[in-house]
């Protein structure tokens, strides 16, 4: 893909690099914590909750800022988003969201992406309310949790755990319950304040759990920032780093540039490197790589074959056009092969074959490039003596088994053995790295010899590499590779009943498992519900009361091991709303099971509040209802406490958090902001941050206290004016709470004076719909539709005074592409908020053939579409749209054919008009 392999040194590491905060922050966390990020970013990294909140250890994290650069150019970052958000009732449209960060935990075990922006609040018809929050379910692998403003879809692979439960605690890290990564990858506060003026980051926090890169145990995290794709073709990109070294490793400048090397294919020009506290951070100026580009390459299939057995590798040309060979090039272990196809002939065509000595052991690759364009696309790849090795694991011992079963002998110092320590029931440890020669085999490594290691425990994972270094943009492979890790499976309370899924790829005994209850065996157990377990195998158990310990254990090692445990929330939907007009919060149980009143407590902020349910009641069920005297501003909950110190928020709101409203004064270049509650506020609790949208503006302000300046208390219609305020500028007021040991922020309400993505444009059957979605009121005179660039013959003013959220203004109908844009026409210089290309109504389907490695599309029916709009987008195969280069136009009954690159599976194929808009998808079935 042409953005994903422009990061790091190679094609592997970089679809995994690119392949894809203010807000509230735990309780306990210290002042230290809050990093001086912008509000912007902390309001978006408060829904990623910290590692240790999820028992997890993250690979990647990713974020992007869309105010600054367009949604699709950082697709996979914003994709399952938009995927998921069509499952979701309401409306959402990427173009709305201002932000968005992605991460990927373990080997692809699960994964979180987040957006927010000026978006309402989305459902579902299984969604459960939490405060100002709803979660749902979307299907087995997914869910979401959305608020006003923000949207979190959470997707989990075959063979792990129960998004609900990990939406659950997204909402815990974004309402301050549980900490946020923040705190926990420690690095990811210095990260993001070091790197906080690029528009993206890509964050590797744990760099021994990738096996991409290897830095000898010297570096812990690495960070790169950028501001925009980085475009086709040759040239200078600006980068910058920020590297965390281990406390083993000796740093000077040089280190650290020797470092970037191996993680940047491009050449450094320029660095700076300058020491800050433990990181090292790096400006670089980079001459770029060459850029991956399938569709620039000749349209052939040609194979890369090995055959270990006989030492050779033979290269095929399969199909599809000839091949100039002087452009093409033949790399064996990193280097250019000393045999190249140019050498006896002028083009490679079908049917044509090479046999290359290659001996038993070798990385082959056979690369196109194009100097003059400066790109490059590998037809195949082999690695010749991968089927030359069986692996095996022996639990009661305690080692890893490699065995040589091919007929050539091999050179065991081309080899090494990397050993990956990390202890699967003991989550919060770092993985240790063990690089180490192969040591069994004196002489020639030959049929039957074992490479053993000793030590290898659960959770750890062994391979054979080569020595040699990986072929120009491509990565390391493994040769063999073992990974040892207990069974995969998840516990989870489907209302009442307690579900236990097993997601492991290795079907197991039933009777290998027992399941316990507050640590004695349950009556009923795996082996009655089940001789066997496999992937996917979902067993129910019953009814299972709130409150009881639940653990699995694993009876097959010599020691039993708990490998899942949780204590079982209640099952309850709370809704806790604010009367502004008698300053009391109502805690109404809407749906649930009966509670004891003394497990739960109503706190004001941190503090119990003056009036619990127990109070009133014994047991707290359906229809119970419970209010209480607070104050604006002031955080409100219910909170479960059960056994083992386990807490449940069952709702939250905070009180008046709708009680100000803001205007602004094109002309003079101020803010007006103003408290709209009925109740007297107190405003020292208040803050504001000033954040300019011109970067090359220097007067950003933080944490500005006017309003407690200004007043003592805040009353109705009191205001406070903040001046030299751009359009593009942005205003953020802050919740601060401080206690005896720490202090937490929340931001509680957003004002830029541009009026950004205003509009949601919507196609209906009835015609184009403009809907208007900013949460301030707006004079209606302010706005423009324009049609082509042409004044609409409809305006906002024809049929409103004053704009309010969720207005709807009927455009009528118009042929596809036609673009209709919306202008802000304050300024002197209009100010484009909203744009939409208007999109033909058609159906497509879709087909891959796996053995021919090509994906057919057909339009399936609807409009007729011109050709030259129409594109179609395998991921991660190409990025760029192909297909109906030789037709005018495209209607029912048509097809295109696509090939597939075969060193990368498809997932998903998209449909496009006009480049940018997605009007069909599919996903790929493995």
């Amino acid at each position: 893909m042409r953005r994903r392999e422009l990061l790091v040194g190679s094609g592997t590491a970089a679809a995994v690099a690119l392949s894809g905060y203010a807000g509230a922050v735990a309780d306990d966390t210290a002042d230290a914590n809050r990093s001086g990020l912008s509000s912007d970013h902390e309001t978006l990294l408060e829904l990623l909750p910290a590692e240790s909140a999820l028992d997890a250890t993250y690979r990647r994290l990713g974020y992007v800022s869309l105010d600054e650069t367009s949604s699709s150019e950082f697709e996979y970052l914003t994709r399952q988003i938009t995927d998921h958000a069509a499952d979701i009732d309401g409306e959402f449209d990427i173009d709305a969201a201002s932000a968005a960060v992605s991460v990927i935990a373990g080997s692809d075990d699960f994964g979180i992406s987040a957006a927010t922006g000026s978006f309402d609040r989305l459902t579902s018809g299984n969604a459960v309310e939490r405060g100002d929050w709803r979660i749902g379910t979307l299907d087995s692998d997914a869910a979401f949790a959305s608020a006003d403003g923000r949207l979190v879809v959470v997707s989990v692979s075959a063979s792990e755990r129960n998004p609900t439960d990990i939406a659950e605690t997204v909402v815990d890290a974004a309402t301050g319950e549980t900490d946020t990564v923040l705190v926990d990858p420690e690095a990811t506060g210095p990260v993001f304040d070091r790197l906080e003026d690029s528009n993206h980051v890509v964050f590797f926090p744990n760099l021994d759990e990738g096996r991409h890169f290897e830095f000898n145990g010297e570096v812990a995290s690495l960070a790169v920032g950028f501001d925009q794709p980085r475009d086709t073709g040759p040239g200078t990109v600006e980068s910058e780093y920020v590297i965390e070294p281990t406390s083993d490793a000796t740093v000077d400048d040089d280190w650290a540039i020797e470092r970037l090397e191996r993680f940047e294919p491009g050449e450094f020009v320029e660095t700076t490197v300058t020491r800050e506290s433990a990181f090292v951070h790096v400006d670089a100026v980079i001459d770029q790589p060459p850029e991956r580009d399938r569709d620039a390459a000749p349209d052939a299939r040609i194979r890369v074959r090995s055959h270990a057995d006989d030492g050779l590798a033979t290269i095929e040309h399969v199909g599809g056009e000839s091949v100039d060979t002087a452009e093409l090039e033949v790399w064996v272990d990193g280097e250019l092969a000393d045999v190249q196809l140019a050498d006896d002939r002028d083009s490679f065509s079908e049917g044509d074959a090479v046999e290359l000595d290659t001996g038993p052991i070798a990385d082959v690759g056979l690369r196109w490039f194009d100097e003059s364009e400066h790109v490059y696309y590998y037809y195949d790849r082999t690695l010749v003596g991968a089927e030359s090795f069986e692996s095996t694991y022996d639990a009661e011992t305690e080692t890893a088994e490699i065995t040589y079963v091919g007929d050539l002998a091999a050179d065991p110092d081309r080899l090494e053995v990397v050993h990956r320590q990390s202890d699967e029931y003991q989550s919060d440890r770092r993985p240790d790295t063990d690089r180490s020669a192969v040591t069994d085999v004196s002489g020639s490594l030959t049929r039957g010899d074992t490479i053993t290691v000793d030590g290898v425990t659960y959770g750890d994972q062994v391979s054979l590499e080569l020595t040699a270094p990986p072929n120009p943009n491509r990565g390391q492979r493994s040769l063999a590779h073992v990974r040892v890790r207990p069974p995969q499976l998840y516990l989870h309370r489907n209302e009442r009943t307690l579900v236990v899924g097993y997601h492991d790829e290795q079907e197991r005994d039933a009777d290998d498992f027992r399941l316990l209850f507050d640590d004695e065996p349950a009556d009923t157990q795996f082996a009655d519900r089940a001789d066997t377990l496999s992937s996917d195998t979902e067993l129910e158990f019953g009814e299972v009361p709130h409150g009881t310990t639940v653990a699995v254990e694993w009876l097959e090692p010599d020691d039993p091991a708990v490998i899942e445990e949780r204590v079982l929330r209640p099952h309850a939907h709370v809704d806790i709303t604010y009367d502004d007009d008698d300053g009391t919060a109502v805690v109404d149980y809407k749906e649930g099971e009966e509670l004891a009143a003394d497990d739960l407590e109503l706190r004001i902020n941190t503090e119990p509040a003056d009036r619990q349910p127990a109070d009133e009641y014994e047991t707290f069920a359906p229809g119970d209802d419970i209010s209480t005297a607070v104050t604006p501003f002031a955080a409100v909950k219910l909170v479960w406490m059960g056994p083992e110190d386990t807490e449940d928020v069952l709702g939250r709101t905070f009180a008046g958090q709708e009680s100000l409203d803001a205007t602004y004064d094109p002309d003079a270049e101020t803010v007006e902001l103003v408290y709209t509650g009925e109740q007297p506020a107190d405003p020292s609790v208040l803050s504001i941050d000033y954040t300019s949208g011109d970067r090359s503006r220097s007067d950003n302000r933080e944490g500005l206290q006017y309003f407690s300046q200004e007043y003592d208390t805040l009353t109705t219609g009191d205001s406070v004016v903040i001046d030299d305020v751009a359009a593009d500028d942005r205003i953020t007021v802050m919740l601060v709470q401080r206690g005896d040991n720490y202090t937490s922020s929340r931001s509680i309400y957003h004002f830029t004076p541009a009026p950004r993505r205003a509009f949601a444009l919507e196609d209906r059957a009835d015609g184009l719909v403009a809907v208007y979605r900013g949460e301030d009121d707006r004079d209606a005179e302010a706005f423009e539709f324009r049609v082509d660039g042409e004044p609409s013959d409809v305006q906002p003013a024809d049929q409103y005074d004053t704009l309010t959220t969720d207005d709807e203004i009927e455009l009528g109908h118009f042929d596809h592409g036609t673009e209709v844009t919306v202008e802000w026409v304050v300024p002197d210089e209009p100010y484009e908020v909203s744009d939409h290309v208007v999109t033909p109504d058609a159906d497509f389907d879709v087909e891959y053939d796996a053995d021919a490695e090509t994906v057919t599309v057909e339009h399936a029916g609807g409009d007729e579409i011109d050709a030259a709009d129409l594109g179609v987008v395998v991921e991660p195969s190409n990025s760029e749209p192909r297909g109906w280069e030789d037709q005018e136009t495209v209607s029912e009954g048509d097809t295109t054919t696509i090939d597939v690159d075969s060193d990368r599976k498809p997932r998903t194929v998209e449909i496009v008009f006009g480049e940018r808009n997605t009007i069909g998808y599919k996903w790929i079935d493995e």
